[in-house]
């Protein structure tokens, strides 16, 4: 896990480099997930924080994703998010992410699911961080350009 001493951030909320690390990148289809902050505030004792809330859905697995799924789910891992607009999140920054829930769908009829939904879920005391926007077609892309990020394909 990143903890807040082992990566750099620019005063735009832009992160910049980070301890050496190597990530699993998990190819999703459009349109099945979906990531939330909710601001969490209690005027009573003068506290924020910030709820960060990753629902992400994997379609017909093999034992291999099976294997790294489970891997994700035991650990509290730092989550990069890359959306539809090529932008490139990250949550669970400071103090990683839990597996808050999920289920594994077989399916009835032809067009149902067959896969897995895992949530994921995080409290931070920034709302989200953002790379620093990667080169498409670069290795390690979209942490391309995040110091000490290297991607590999789960």
């Amino acid at each position: 896990m990143v903890s807040q001493t082992n990566w750099l951030a620019a005063s735009d909320d832009t992160v910049t480099a980070i301890a050496t690390q190597t990530f699993y990148e998990f190819e999703l289809r459009p349109e099945l997930s979906s990531l939330t902050v909710n601001y969490q505030s209690d005027a009573a004792s003068g506290t924020t924080f910030f709820e960060q809330v990753l629902s992400v859905t994997f379609q017909k697995l093999d034992a291999t994703d099976i294997a790294d799924i489970r891997e994700l789910c035991e650990g509290r891992p730092n989550i990069w998010i890359l959306d539809n607009n090529a932008k490139c999140w990250l949550i669970g920054a400071e103090f990683g992410c839990n597996v808050s829930g999920g289920m594994l769908q077989t399916g009835v009829a032809y067009s149902d699911l067959n896969g897995f939904t895992i949530d994921f879920n995080a409290r931070e005391q920034n709302p989200i961080w953002l790379a620093t926007a990667g080169v498409v077609g670069a290795a390690n892309y979209p942490l391309d350009l995040v110091t000490n990020a290297v991607v590999t394909p789960a």
